[in-house]
């Protein structure tokens, strides 16, 4: 989806790896931080970098491997690695690790020279907390990207984007009906997040499906699909 800002941080974020990873297996610099609100994609975006990586300079290219920081402080941290070494390791919720794992991961990426790329994610709060906790592991991580705020417009923008890889489309007078639902969830000291937003087409489509006589009255209509065989997602859906 189109996010004003992200085209040109993702483009120099991905030129920084992709230097480092056809250079010489080496873990202490060129590693990621994805920072933004909760439930605003992070971890959707970290598989996604790497994946434009892969097709890129083929790297990483061993095991993939995701673990929250809380079950990260429990683990051997030097076995673990071992199991994604040449691969990626994507840490989320990166504020909740412990100074004890910082440290060890710090000496540990120093160490390996399997070119394992490290991904940590979490709220700018949590990044700035983990990075704070040892100067050497915050000098490894010299590439950020921020996941801005999305506007209205844009959260409307991806709602459509995911109800069409579900087989539906959403008709245009539905669409104001979608932004009313969403400015009906907005915070004012929280962004509305893409779940919330999955949330609402999720229901949507749970409302269409089991529209009772409507859906079957469109059936017989002919207005329940679009010609390549989507189903329309209406108004009502979304009351």
């Amino acid at each position: 989806m189109p996010v004003k800002g992200m085209e040109m941080q993702l483009c120099r974020v991905l030129s920084g790896i992709v230097a480092r990873l056809k250079g010489e297996p080496n873990s202490s610099t060129g590693n990621l931080v994805i920072q933004g609100s909760q439930g605003c994609g992070k971890t959707v975006l970290a598989t996604s970098i790497v994946k434009a990586l892969q097709m890129e300079c083929g790297k990483p290219n061993g095991r993939i491997g995701k673990i929250d920081a809380e079950a990260l402080n429990k683990k051997d941290l030097h076995q673990l690695l071992q199991k994604v070494a040449g691969g990626c390791l994507i840490i989320e919720r990166a504020g909740e690790m412990d100074h004890t794992t910082a440290v060890s991961l710090s000496l540990l990426l120093e160490q390996d020279k399997s070119g394992l790329f490290v991904v940590l994610e979490d709220t700018a709060i949590g990044i700035k907390k983990v990075l704070a906790s040892d100067d050497g592991l915050a000098k490894k991580f010299t590439e950020t990207i921020t996941v801005p705020i999305f506007t209205n417009d844009e959260l409307v923008v991806f709602a459509k984007a995911y109800a069409n890889e579900l087989g539906y489309v959403i008709d245009e007078v539905a669409v104001l009906a979608l932004h009313n639902r969403i400015s009906n969830i907005e915070k004012l000291d929280q962004a509305t997040t893409l779940v919330e937003v999955k949330e609402i087409i999720d229901e949507a489509i749970e409302r269409e499906a089991n529209g009772g006589i409507r859906k079957a009255f469109n059936i017989l209509t002919a207005k329940r699909y679009t010609d390549d065989d989507k189903i329309v997602l209406t108004e009502k859906d979304f009351e």
